[in-house]
């Protein structure tokens, strides 16, 4: 009776020899996509040794051939061509680190030995259930996210004919959960910036008059941690956003040449009084520096950093709930009050879609008006 077939991506009984003292050989037949089995070895110094690096080299032995992405290649490997081919398209730093973690933390521990063909819906649902169990709904989602880019990618390639991502459930928040931070009340600003003035571990970050930029520009606590100098015209009285700080495995704090989307790189009319916080502070720190929002020691500031310190500060403050974000939703409140639209917000915010700007940063919107005279009435006294 003929002996089976093997099947398309498995290989056959590991033979070993040691060749002599101290060399062995691991040596099989792999059967490879193109229905052709061909013999596979490697070498170490003990039997063992070779026999885990021959399974080794077996996971990867198609792209070791050529790259070509195939129903037998693995979540592994797959995974490292999705993040290669990110990277090859210019995705930004921090993406390719959020991506990143989700394939070192999650997919490749617990994925990684299956096949493009094995990741099946009711594969990959019980993995995302647990993900979403042990590490929180945020986790979950950005492992989604980066399964649905990697299976796409073998849909391109031909290795699958659809992505079994679009078939799992989707990660929702949980109910009662509080969506985002809180804008401060208009009303209540001038007493957080004098708390926030007088706080001693604020001042010795130099954080205080970071906060009064972001109260009255709106943007996003990377993007003002990254301000050259270079990027303010103080004739005109406005500032650009042109890159924003990143922090990257291995590497640090990063100033990435370009902000979080096509709508935020934005040119934002400031009000009078902080185009002189922003001279004064250029005026005080240029010889040491052409950033305007430094650390005491005049390097890059890192923004997670500053969400620890506010963080840290906030029940001191008065609330409990405050974050960098709470600074953008509090402009886009009083814009919102003072009659400006969606869209002349969202511009502002720098943010890709006025819808995102109306569910989720105010509540109604009316009229028109100039974003910079608005915010500079409304702060007039305080910063």
């Amino acid at each position: 009776m003929a002996r089976p077939r093997m099947g398309i991506g498995t290989y056959g009984t590991i033979n070993t020899t040691e060749l002599q003292p101290g060399k062995w050989r691991a040596r099989t037949r792999y059967r490879f996509s193109d229905g052709k089995a061909r013999q596979v070895e490697k070498y170490a110094p003990s039997k063992a040794k070779a026999i885990s690096a021959l399974k080794h080299a077996l996971m990867t032995v198609e792209a070791d051939r050529g790259g070509e992405l195939k129903p037998t290649t693995s979540l592994r490997l797959l995974a490292q061509m999705f993040l290669d081919a990110k990277r090859d398209v210019g995705r930004s730093e921090g993406t390719l680190e959020t991506y990143g973690y989700a394939v070192s933390a999650h997919i490749t521990p617990r994925l990684g030995d299956l096949t493009v063909a094995e990741a099946k819906p009711e594969r990959l649902q019980p993995f995302l259930n647990r993900v979403e169990k042990e590490s929180g709904a945020g986790a979950a989602k950005n492992c989604r996210s980066t399964l649905s880019g990697m299976m796409a990618l073998a849909v391109v390639n031909g290795a699958i004919e659809k992505n079994p991502v679009r078939e799992l459930d989707r990660i929702s928040r949980a109910r009662g959960k509080k969506r985002g931070s809180a804008a401060i009340p208009i009303g209540e600003l001038a007493t957080f910036l004098r708390k926030a003035r007088a706080d001693a571990d604020l001042q010795k970050w130099d954080t205080v008059e970071l906060i009064e930029f972001m109260l009255s520009s709106g943007w996003r606590v990377a993007e003002a941690c990254a301000l050259d100098i270079a990027s303010v015209d103080f004739a005109v009285g406005t500032a650009a956003v042109e890159a924003i700080n990143v922090r990257v495995k291995g590497r640090g704090v990063v100033r990435q040449q370009f902000p979080k989307t096509e709508k935020s790189a934005r040119v934002t009319p400031l009000p009078a009084r902080t185009m002189d916080l922003l001279r004064r502070r250029h005026d005080r720190l240029k010889e040491f520096t052409t950033l305007v929002f430094p650390t005491p020691l005049m390097r890059l500031r890192d923004p997670s950093n500053t969400q620890r310190e506010i963080r840290d500060r906030r029940v001191l403050l008065g609330y409990p709930g405050l974050s960098t974000h709470s600074f953008r939703k509090t402009v886009a409140t009083i814009l919102d009050k003072e009659g400006l639209s969606a869209t002349e917000i969202a511009d502002y915010l720098g943010h890709e879609n006025p819808s995102m700007t109306q569910d989720v940063y105010m509540n109604t919107l009316k009229g028109s008006t100039r974003a910079a005279e608005v915010m500079g009435q409304r702060l007039e006294g305080l910063i």
